[in-house]
Formats: C-alpha cells, structure tokens, sequence
C-alpha cells in the first residue's frame, strides 16, 4: 500500500511539472507579447496637472493650490482662508510626503451635484512622514478647458 502510495505522488508530480513547462513558456509568450498600454494625452494632462497641484500643496502654498482651482469650485467654497486652515490643520500634521504612487484613474461624465463634464478621478497610494500609509484622491474637471483640481481628500 505504501509503495501504491509513493508511485502514485510521483505521478502526480511528473504531471504538474509537465503542466508547467507547457504553461509557463505560453504565460511568457503572450504575457510579455502585449505592448504596454499607452496613456492617452488627455489623460497624461490630468495626471500631470494632478501631480503639479499636489507639489504645490506638498510645499505648504495652500493659497496658490486654492487659487488655481475653477471660478465655479472657488465661487462655491468656504473661501481661500478656510481652505488654508483645513490643509493647515489636517495635512500638515501628517508631515511631507516621501513617496506618491500612482493607483488608479476613474473617468466620468457625471458627478453627483457638480454640473454634466469632463472629470478624472484619480488616486495615489501615499507614504508621508507621520502617516505610513495614507490615500489621495484628486477629481480634476475640464470645465475651463483645461484640467484643473477641483477637490481633494485623503485617508
């Protein structure tokens, strides 16, 4: 029974080895064939503009990060001295951050109470000083005709 038992493991194995070497080399065929997906440039512009604003907030000049937000968003807000003091009291205390990886991208056309447009959001995967893991979430709109941020949040 134990010798049953030893032929047939070592059946097994030969079978799985033989599996791999079939699928492992069709895995490289066509998983390394695929060209890399390309960005559209619309989207690269999103991004970049994403990643200008949050160098400007990450160097504490919350008043220019205000300004450079559209008319309608500005129009809307509490103003340029409450933005200073909530980036003041909620994203400094987390200190610089050291690195800002690029997640995700999620494009739409509607956004619950904002006005039909062009939007991105899109979100980092951020390490800060005092905050080893965090989330950024950056919703840009077009509604200028160009990308501009049109809010931000972190977790």
């Amino acid at each position: 029974m134990k010798a049953m038992i030893l032929l047939l493991r070592h059946s097994m194995n030969r079978f799985r080895l033989s599996r791999s070497l079939i699928i492992i080399p069709l895995l490289i065929c066509f998983g390394l064939s695929q060209p890399a997906q390309a960005i559209a440039p619309d989207d690269q512009s999103a991004r970049e503009t994403a990643l200008r604003w949050l160098a400007t907030v990450d160097s504490g000049h919350y008043r220019q990060a205000f300004e450079e937000q559209p008319a309608r968003i500005k129009a809307a807000s509490m103003g340029a001295d409450y933005f200073i003091k909530w980036m003041q009291t909620r994203r400094i205390p987390l200190g610089h951050a050291r690195t800002r990886t690029f997640h995700k991208v999620v494009a739409y056309h509607n956004a619950k109470g904002w006005p039909d447009g062009n939007y991105q959001q899109i979100d980092f995967k951020t390490s800060f000083e005092r905050k080893a893991s965090a989330w950024e979430r950056v919703i840009l709109t077009k509604e200028t005709g160009h990308w501009q941020v049109g809010n931000y949040n972190f977790q």
